[in-house]
């Protein structure tokens, strides 16, 4: 980190201590403040949004300090209301965004521009963000499928177009993820018919489908019966084992105390971090010889991840688990076997925090998910177990 950074961070904190409710950025070495503002052609002060507003000022220290003046004259027009948009734009801002190209192609360049702005670099959780992004809303290109749904890049982004568009999508999540990229492109080029966009994005809503439990004997005999494979046989038990995702497995490194380290790829951290993963139970680390770890694909650290890499050797086992499914009555799938550990976690001695860690996600998440499948004869187990 730079000198100036480490200046620009500590002013930021004071404004955070101070609860100044604005912090500054540097954006293409120009300096922003950054706040919770009323819309710009729509000002309602019931429906703040994160705003940037450009001070005019050059990423130099010796700019730091007017920033910060600035920073505090926005707070205060906050607090008493009496902050408008005009006052902060010079002219020929003003001028351009009354002429603000509407083309897509233009405001996705921009767009593309304005997601990786400030980044020091391209980390692998970032570069996941933008590929969920760019799968719905980037132009076509040769390894585009024919028949997929893409937005045409050689037309203007109105609310029409875009509702248009997401209604061609079949199931109510493929059209509820394509409006929730169309309403953040939207939002960012502030289309005049903005509202509209809105208005049809909240009709949508979507809940995913409650995922049964598959055959715990199912997956212990497949589980035992696939581990000898040389290249996804110790990757399926450690999943089994450790309640892993499939994309961490790659990652993940047993030690001692029947405890295995790994990546953990929680989409709602900023940036990827280690975690800690319990067998469950400790016995399966010896049965399946997990301490000898053998697969094709390994990343050990989060600075050596790859997702691409990840991710395709994962297709690639998942395609090998359906092979071996293919002529067989009962089934499962590779997420199945971390789900089932997420019920096992519910009936051990893992305190709910401790296994919401393991799995790398809230304990929200995991009372939701798991605690939700308790049944009567989950709580008779129990209770056999520990009273």
């Amino acid at each position: 980190m730079t000198l100036f950074q480490n200046k620009l961070e500590a002013i930021n904190n004071e404004l955070k201590i101070d609860k100044v409710g604005v912090t500054i950025q540097n954006r293409r070495q120009s300096l922003y403040l950054r706040a919770m503002l009323p819309d710009k052609y729509d000002p309602d002060w019931t429906k703040l949004k994160q705003q940037r507003i450009p001070t005019r000022l050059t990423a130099e220290d010796t700019n730091l300090i007017k920033a910060k003046k600035l920073a505090l004259k926005l707070s205060s027009q906050k607090i008493s209301r009496l902050f408008i948009w005009n006052e902060w734009l010079a002219d020929e801002e003003k001028l351009a965004a009354q002429k603000k190209s509407l083309k897509i192609s233009d405001i996705y360049k921009a767009f593309e521009e304005d997601f990786w702005s400030g980044e020091v670099e391209m980390t692998p959780k970032k570069k996941r963000n933008w590929k969920s992004i760019a799968q719905y809303l980037a132009p076509r290109n040769k390894l585009t499928k024919p028949d997929s749904i893409k937005l045409e890049h050689h037309k203007l982004l109105t609310a029409d177009y875009i509702i248009s568009t997401v209604k061609k999508f079949k199931t109510e999540k493929t059209r509820f993820d394509m409006m929730k990229y169309c309403l953040r492109l939207a939002t960012f080029a502030e289309i005049p018919d903005l509202k509209e966009v809105k208005k049809f994005s909240e009709k949508l809503k979507y809940e995913p489908l409650t995922r049964e439990a598959k055959d715990p004997e199912l997956m212990y005999n497949t589980v035992k019966e696939l581990r000898s494979h040389p290249r996804f046989g110790w990757a399926i038990a450690a999943i089994f084992t450790y309640g892993c995702r499939v994309s961490e497995v790659w990652t993940l490194k047993p030690v001692e105390g029947h405890v295995a380290e790994c990546s953990n790829n929680n989409k709602e951290d900023a940036k990827m971090k280690l975690k800690y993963c319990y067998a469950l139970p400790k016995s399966y680390v010896e049965e399946f010889d997990l301490m000898n770890v053998r697969r094709n694909l390994e990343m050990i650290g989060v600075d050596n991840y790859d997702a691409e890499k990840a991710a395709a050797e994962g297709y690639a086992m998942a395609k090998w688990l359906r092979d071996y499914f293919k002529d067989k009555k009962e089934k499962f799938q590779l997420y199945d076997l971390r789900h089932y550990w997420g019920i096992k976690s519910t009936k051990s001695d893992l305190s709910t925090a401790n296994a919401a860690e393991s799995m790398g996600h809230s304990v929200k998440i995991h009372q939701d998910t798991y605690l939700s499948t308790f049944a009567l004869k989950d709580a008779r187990e129990v209770a056999a177990k520990k009273l």
